[in-house]
């Protein structure tokens, strides 16, 4: 197999070296023979999409969000949030979301994505892990030669409504290396926590500022943010608003169909796991 990206570091090179070249009983993660990397969760094949970020000022793309996607043995399409909703306890939660972010990790490196890779964090894993968010990605990424500062861990919207949790969180992947990046339902919400929770990055749902918005009034919204956080609008599926313009002096970026939809980093086909003689 020949990786994608020639340029990566060592360690992770070594670490991808030692996958298997295809599905094997009792290894979660595999190789393809494109160089990407699939995941195995109990009769699932599990991919990583990336959606690009931009920034509002040039359409330069300045950071990529991850997404799961899964498929079962017969190739029925599954929702890889189902998949985290479904699970019995906090254990295989934990272990879930340790495989989902090591693969996006693992694909973004074969992509050569040297930009920002934004991680989600699913609302049950908030309360799963009792202590030290973050640790055991932590040793992961120092496995594979990666600055956690090149990764942001994002929590979900709900998150944002327990401003003691999510400051906890926070601090806590923080203190692994990890940016992070809050989701917001409301600039209310904003004020009740910007003074405890202190992110790297803000996103707001576009649709939240209702479907008759201009640009102007988003940009508004955005610059009401206030502290050092970058805001982030996502959902933008028309690219019609003049962000460009409006954004001079008050940098935020875009994210959506209108800039680029989620692409696969691998096909999630599996084939049948490989038998022991």
């Amino acid at each position: 197999m020949s990786l994608a990206n020639p340029t990566i570091a060592p360690l992770a090179r070594a670490f991808l070296d030692r996958l298997p070249p295809g599905p094997v009983p009792g290894k979660q993660l595999h190789r393809t023979d494109s160089g990407g990397v699939l995941g195995d969760w109990f009769g699932f094949a599990l991919s990583t999409a990336f959606q690009p970020i931009v920034d509002s000022n040039n359409r330069q793309i300045v950071g990529r969000e991850a997404f799961l996607r899964s498929a079962s043995a017969d190739e029925q399409g599954g929702s890889p949030w189902t998949l985290f909703s479904g699970m019995p306890d906090d254990g295989h939660l934990i272990a879930l979301d340790r495989l989902a972010r090591t693969l996006h990790l693992l694909n973004a490196l074969v992509a050569g994505h040297t930009l920002p890779l934004f991680l989600n964090v699913h609302g049950r894993l908030l309360a799963a892990v009792g202590d030290d968010h973050g640790r055991a990605f932590r040793r992961v990424v120092d496995a594979l030669g990666v600055s956690p500062a090149s990764i942001v861990i994002e929590t979900p919207v709900e998150a944002s409504a327990q401003p003691d949790l999510l400051t906890f969180v926070l601090r806590n992947y923080r203190a692994n290396g990890f940016r992070v990046a809050v989701n917001l339902d409301s600039l209310a919400q904003w004020q009740a926590i910007s003074n405890h929770a202190w992110p790297d990055f803000v996103k707001i749902d576009s649709r939240k500022l209702g479907s008759g918005s201009t640009a102007r009034e988003a940009l508004e919204w955005l610059t009401a943010l206030r502290g050092d956080a970058t805001p982030i609008l996502t959902h933008v599926e028309d690219a019609a608003p003049d962000y460009r313009r409006l954004a001079a002096g008050n940098p935020f970026w875009l994210q959506g169909y209108a800039y680029g939809r989620p692409e696969a980093a691998e096909v999630a086909r599996p084939t049948p796991l490989a038998t022991a003689d």
